[in-house]
């Protein structure tokens, strides 16, 4: 037999067999059963066995069988070994990572892996893959996320589920969907921030007992997508982890996929970094004005604050309302305790150049007072002298200059005193009418009989030999005289008015005085 002929024959019987697989009703047609060399091709011989094609009445066939008895409601192996469920996630998009609300929200396709033996078929090699309608004719594990806040499986334009049969039994079940997730953000840094992201998987019923998780070829199990974009942070990487964790009802396996990420800080120096230091330097320009430019300084320095304040106010609305102090916290406060010292430097010199000034001009004017007072004293004391109630003769070398070099009184002089008080007789209305009789006698001084004093006040220093600290008793003490003298106290006084301007105080005054006088005037 040539090849030419086993080549019709094979076709020949390749038809009859398709023709025996179409029928539904059993026939009492014989089978026929070619035995070939076991030299012949392994194309011929798969086009006899027929295990690597398949036909709708094949695949009708298969699940027909394989359904009739299968049970939805009971896991594989029910009643024996836990069922191993990989698990493998490939990550389409990350959307959003929320400060203000503390999650994220993820877009996935979640693949999970069992084997039932229920399911298993030998009718062909061949793979079935199978639409969402199976999800409610066969069992699947009940995976939920821990974390998971809402989530929803996409259903445009069908439901994205899908089924994959293999000929021992095993499933694969993929599905594609959405789900915010919490995660606990760490704000210590912010926006310098670096954070981890979490995605956890565990069986809601099953135990241990029944079902048992884990990651499908280890690290191999997480896959994304190249064009990966997080919008505010860059992907770092992630890693998988798996633990056990204990519950009321039993122990179960949970599955951990976390993500890191870094924010990233390019907009937040545009927004926020940059527009705070010039603000910052603006204020200090109040530095270089003029000290009497108030409304300048009290504008910028006002401008600044606001400034500072509204930026604060802005990134605060974006965060959520946590407890402890953020970087960018410090940072704020920073910048608004600079302006706070530009603000504080204004008051200063305010108060140098606003309070000292009327101080300084009452030194001046104090300074003649002094003289005038000193002169007065000095008219006083010859007015005594002419009057006698000063003894020149009787043990005073000189007359003091001022009141506070006079001798005090000694308690002899002040027992004398008292003895002479208590021989006094008091004053009765018949001892004081003479006087109310001469003193309505009396004329009044003229300005004539007054120009007269002075010259009689100097021939009676001059008789006296009296001279004063400064003022002689033969020159006449005029007014032009004493501004002269003030001046010249003026110049005596300036180092000590130096000291007063340091000191603010009234220790320096007080030392001053003592020096000159001995008292307080």
């Amino acid at each position: 037999m040539g090849i030419r002929g086993m080549l019709r024959a094979a076709a020949l019987l390749l038809l009859i067999r398709t023709w025996l697989a179409e029928s539904y009703d059993p026939s009492p047609t014989p089978k026929f059963h070619f035995e070939f060399s076991s030299t012949m091709p392994e194309v011929v011989l798969d086009l006899f066995n027929c295990k690597n094609c398949a036909n709708e009445a094949m695949v009708h066939k298969i699940l027909d069988r394989v359904l009739s008895n299968y049970d939805v409601r009971l896991r594989p192996n029910f009643g024996g070994a836990p069922v191993p469920v990989k698990i493998s996630i490939y990550v389409s998009s990350i959307e959003q990572i929320s400060e203000t609300n503390m999650d994220y929200t993820i877009t996935m396709i979640f693949h999970q892996t069992w084997k039932d033996s229920r399911l298993a078929y030998y009718e062909t090699n061949l793979n079935l893959t199978l639409d969402y309608q199976m999800h409610e004719k066969l069992w699947v594990p009940d995976c939920y996320f821990v974390n998971s806040k809402d989530a929803f499986v996409h259903d445009v334009t069908v439901e994205n589920r899908v089924f994959q049969l293999h000929p021992d039994g095993t499933v694969q079940y993929g599905i594609r969907l959405t789900t915010t997730a919490a995660c606990s953000l760490d704000l210590h840094k912010y926006p310098l921030d670096k954070q981890a992201c979490k995605l956890e998987v565990e069986s809601y019923g099953y135990t241990v007992e029944d079902v048992v998780l884990s990651w499908e070829d280890n690290e191999n199990a997480i896959h994304m997508t190249e064009e990966l974009h997080i919008p505010q942070f860059s992907f770092l990487g992630r890693t998988i982890t798996s633990k056990e964790v204990y519950f009321y009802t039993g122990s179960y396996m949970r599955l951990i996929l976390k993500f890191q990420v870094q924010r990233e800080f390019s907009s937040y120096l545009v927004q926020v970094y940059w527009p705070t230091v010039l603000t910052t330097i603006l204020s200090w320009i109040s530095f270089w004005m003029n000290y009497d430019s108030s409304a300048a300084r009290v504008t910028i320095g006002l401008t600044s604050i606001l400034v500072l304040t509204t930026i604060d106010s802005h990134m605060r609305d974006r965060l959520p309302h946590i407890s402890y102090i953020k970087a960018i916290d410090i940072y704020i406060l920073v910048c608004l305790f600079f302006v706070f010292l530009s603000l504080m430097e204004y008051v200063y010199i305010n108060y140098l150049f606003f309070s000292q000034g009327p101080r300084r001009h009452r030194r001046r004017y104090r300074r003649p007072r002094r003289v005038l007072a000193r002169y007065h004293y000095q008219e006083v004391v010859v007015g005594n002298v002419q009057d006698g109630l000063i003894n020149v003769e009787d043990g005073f070398g000189s007359l003091p200059t001022s009141p506070a070099q006079a001798p005090l009184a000694s308690p002899e002089s002040l027992g004398s005193l008292a003895s002479t008080s208590e021989r006094a007789q008091l004053a009765i209305p018949e001892s004081l009418s003479p006087l109310s009789s001469l003193s309505g006698q009396a004329q009044l001084a003229t300005g004539e009989s007054l120009s007269d004093l002075p010259s009689t006040s100097q021939q009676a220093l001059h008789g006296y030999g009296v001279h004063f600290n400064g003022f002689h008793s033969d020159d006449t003490i005029t007014p032009t005289e004493i501004r002269n003298r003030a001046e010249a106290y003026d110049d005596e006084d300036s180092e000590d008015d130096l000291s007063l301007d340091e000191n603010h105080g009234h220790g320096p005054s007080r030392k001053r005085m003592m020096y000159r006088g001995q008292s307080a005037w």
